[in-house]
């Protein structure tokens, strides 16, 4: 349960920059980072950095996307309602499994994030935000606060993907909804439940937090810059090599 804390600290500016490229918490990455370089169980990681995450830890890449947020804040108000009534009961059935049960989920949910990055789009030019119907909104905020309180992640890892080959969003809107939907203290109802199991290492909460804030600006940064081809293979690669250290290590 005890860790190096410049491993920490290095987790924290890594992922930052990752998330802020990607346009997603980075959250899956960290839990990643904790259980196989610190040896910390499925559970306590995903409590630890769900409850650092309750922070305004997007709020640099936000200030990058801010005009493709305020495009969006509809979308966005619809988001975090839904995602935070339903990141309770996901966080309830998380703590059903077993430690090792919980990370065969986590890495199927790897799989099947990066697998979406591969799904064909179609020529057109994606630069006008396109009108997602509020039923729709409420749907995919329910679900990803399911999967959010489940394992522990902001979703922003299943939401990028879902607006942009699902609901035919550009990429930098697609990350400022997501990011948008992330930045309030969403995942507050899946917290009490990690909390009332005692599966928070609080020492290293703040300072995941504040590496991954600084480092989260960067990261948006050069996502801007990056094509959108690029963007979705490094981003799915990336993911696949989380799942396969999951199940082969």
């Amino acid at each position: 349960m005890h860790c190096a804390l410049w491993l920490i600290i290095l987790i924290g500016l890594a992922v930052g920059f990752l998330g802020g490229y990607a346009g997603i918490s980075g959250s899956p990455f960290m839990i990643a980072g904790m259980v196989f370089l610190c040896g910390i169980g499925q559970h306590a990681a995903q409590g630890t950095v769900l409850t650092a995450m309750l922070g305004p830890m997007s709020l640099m890449a936000l200030l990058k996307l801010k005009e493709e947020t305020r495009r969006q804040w509809k979308n966005i108000l619809i988001g975090i309602f839904t995602y935070a009534v339903f990141s309770y009961f996901g966080a309830v059935a998380a703590f059903r499994f077993a430690d090792e049960q919980l990370k065969k989920y986590f890495a199927f949910l790897l799989i099947v994030v990066a697998l979406i990055q591969f799904i064909p789009q179609r020529n057109e030019k994606q630069d006008t935000v396109r009108n997602i119907p509020a039923w729709w909104m409420l749907l995919t905020g329910a679900l990803a606060g399911l999967i959010g309180g489940f394992f522990g992640v902001g979703a922003g890892v299943l939401l990028v993907p879902v607006f942009i080959s699902l609901f035919r969003l550009d990429k930098n809107h697609a990350r400022a909804l997501s990011l948008g939907i992330l930045l309030p203290p969403v995942s507050l109802g899946a917290f009490f439940k990690y909390y009332q199991e005692g599966a928070i290492i609080w020492k290293y909460v703040f300072v995941l937090f504040a590496a991954y804030f600084v480092a989260n600006w960067f990261g948006a940064h050069y996502g801007n810059k990056a094509k959108p081809l690029h963007f979705k293979i490094f981003y799915a690669f990336i993911l696949l090599g989380l799942a396969a250290l999951y199940y082969f290590r």
